[in-house]
């Protein structure tokens, strides 16, 4: 079966097979899978199927992209946001391309009930935003992005702002600190690398 031009693929389902049981569970999405997986219902060495997969195969061999998710929660992201973050910049960056770093909006501005999403890559920083059907995603390439700042808005969170070609900029507020304080390391160490 093939899948017309403008229509979406039909999202995967997946059966989880625990150690140690002999009835699967499910059927899952991923963003259940990942929840049950962050919440240490299912482990690396249970057994995952999904329509296509022809055998019961680990999850550990399955979703590689765990593995790469969990270091990008180390400053106490939102793990459900950076899975998502994680799978939306992945599908449109090139090959060969590798994300560095996700930060993720404490809350939302007083008039925007939309959270935000910082992804750092080593050729792009990109802006994700919720909107009502699905995510928004703008790039940057590092060349056109002329400066980082950061700034301690207090109780815990801060802003960072991104300067674009000089004249624009955007600011991402309601990050905590600590999300901050990484993106704008990160961010600066990109920079030197386009300049170089």
């Amino acid at each position: 079966m093939s899948i017309a031009e403008g229509e979406e693929a039909p999202e995967l389902l997946f059966s989880i097979l625990r150690r140690g049981e002999r009835d699967p569970i499910g059927p899952f999405s991923e963003a259940d899978l990942l929840k049950l997986f962050n919440d240490g219902q299912v482990v690396h060495e249970d057994l995952v199927y999904y329509e296509g997969i022809g055998e019961w195969k680990p999850i550990h061999e399955v979703f590689e992209v765990q593995e790469q998710i969990s270091h990008f929660v180390d400053d106490g992201q939102d793990t459900q946001k950076v899975g998502i973050a994680f799978r939306e910049v992945s599908n449109v960056v090139g090959a060969g391309e590798s994300i560095y770093y996700i930060a993720v909006q404490a809350r939302a501005g007083l008039l925007s009930k939309t959270k935000q999403c910082v992804i750092i890559t080593d050729r792009h920083l990109f802006l994700m935003t919720d909107k009502r059907v699905g995510y928004e995603l703008e790039a940057h390439p590092w060349k056109s992005v002329t400066n980082t700042l950061m700034r301690d808005e207090g109780r815990g969170l801060g802003t960072f702002s991104i300067l674009l070609g000089g004249e624009k900029r955007t600011d991402v507020c309601h990050i905590p600190l600590k999300q901050v304080q990484r993106l704008f390391q990160v961010s600066q160490e990109m920079k030197e690398g386009v300049e170089l």
